[in-house]
């Protein structure tokens, strides 16, 4: 006898709503599904569905939760193959650079994702301080670059105070300026060329000259 649909067992119901939804989203942008499609592609109905979230705006805070995440190990990967492979530039710089590059690289490699991360349903997560204080976020990464920077000797101790959100600011823009295609650079190439400069042009702003390999 076949049990009916709501009776319907996954292992990980939720987390396999949320990367339907992600696919979904990825597809089509936040408007463009619904907590019934996300249920119709795992293969449950509505109802198990709505066991876990109560309406779609809620299976989206989810995936700009989900969203984060990536984002802050995209970040963390990115700055720890700076340390080991940052050619003749001081590791600390790398490292900073490389969060900044892998910030704006999420961005464009996932722009409809992105966008549901920073609009209304996103704004949970974005207030929401982890649980487990060793979680590790896209905003203590960047204050682990900056840290880095002042123990190096590159930033001085008094520029580093609210320094997190003036980076932000450049990254953020430059980001969403790309998602809109108004940065004047169309290509991949012109646009990791003009965000280059523009980390370059961070730094300097940040430390005063732009530091060399000694």
């Amino acid at each position: 006898m076949t049990p009916p649909r709501d009776a319907y067992h996954h292992g990980d119901l939720r987390n396999a709503l949320v990367a339907s939804a992600v696919r979904l989203i990825e597809a089509g942008g936040p408007s463009a599904f619904s907590l019934r499609e996300a249920a119709r592609e795992v293969g449950v109905s509505a109802n198990a569905a709505y066991r876990h979230f109560d309406d779609k705006s809620a299976l989206i805070t989810a995936v700009a939760a989900d969203g984060f995440a990536r984002l802050a190990e995209r970040m963390r990967r990115a700055m720890a193959s700076a340390s080991a492979h940052r050619g003749g530039e001081p590791a600390s710089i790398a490292r900073f650079k490389a969060a900044g590059g892998a910030y704006v690289g999420f961005a464009v490699d996932h722009p409809e994702i992105f966008r549901a991360m920073f609009g209304e349903c996103g704004a949970e997560c974005r207030s929401a301080t982890p649980e487990n204080e060793e979680t590790e976020t896209s905003w203590t990464l960047l204050g682990q670059a900056l840290d880095a920077l002042v123990a190096d000797g590159f930033l001085r101790p008094e520029r580093r105070v609210g320094a997190e959100l003036k980076v932000w600011t450049v990254v953020h823009g430059f980001a969403s300026l790309s998602l809109d295609g108004l940065t004047a650079a169309p290509t991949q190439r012109e646009r990791k060329a003009a965000l280059e400069a523009l980390l370059d042009f961070t730094v300097v702003g940040l430390c005063g000259d732009l530091p060399t390999a000694g």
